[in-house]
């Protein structure tokens, strides 16, 4: 149950990552993705938007944007 957390942040930090850089088809990808809803098994909606979740560079990712945010917390409170 936990890791679904975990999954959704990583997924959702790299199709964010994706349509942020301006990715030519991005959009139009992660459009699809919320259109397909449960026609097909999630990881093949997920490979169909970009996001290739049998690999582990979508969770490295995520892990790089959760420590980027860590750090910007942890600069704010240094300033308390």
């Amino acid at each position: 149950y936990v890791y679904q957390y975990a999954t959704g942040f990583s997924a959702a930090s790299a199709l964010s990552k994706h349509i942020l850089a301006g990715e030519e088809g991005a959009l139009e990808n992660y459009l699809n993705y919320l259109k397909a809803g449960s026609s097909d098994f999630p990881i093949e909606v997920m490979k169909k938007a970009g996001v290739d979740m049998t690999q582990a560079a979508y969770i490295e990712d995520a892990m790089k944007v959760f420590e980027e945010r860590l750090t910007e917390l942890e600069a704010l409170v240094e300033k308390l």
